[in-house]
């Protein structure tokens, strides 16, 4: 369970075969370098032995914390203001 204090974990599940997954790599790469508070991790569906969850019927799907929070890839606007709060939760005031 995820608690106020917790890293929040994007895990975005992509395929071989899906064309708008190539961008998903994109958008995984960007959020980690722009927003270090959130674990990105990529599922490939086609290579993974682990449980792929009912929510995931889709690629790209993005789940957030375990729960869908976008089906496709979100817009640039999305992102920022999705984690844009967990960054200013980790900064510093000096």
């Amino acid at each position: 369970m995820q608690d106020e204090f917790s890293k929040p974990m994007l895990v975005i599940y992509v395929a071989g075969h899906c064309i708008n997954c190539l961008y998903a790599h994109t958008v995984a790469k960007a959020v980690q370098q722009d927003f270090p508070a959130v674990a990105v991790r990529i599922v490939d569906l086609e290579a993974t032995h682990e449980a792929i969850p009912e929510a995931v019927f889709a690629t790209p799907t993005y789940l957030l914390n375990g729960r869908v929070w976008s089906l496709g890839n979100p817009s640039p606007q999305k992102v920022r203001e999705t984690f844009e709060p967990y960054a200013r939760r980790n900064e510093t005031i000096v």
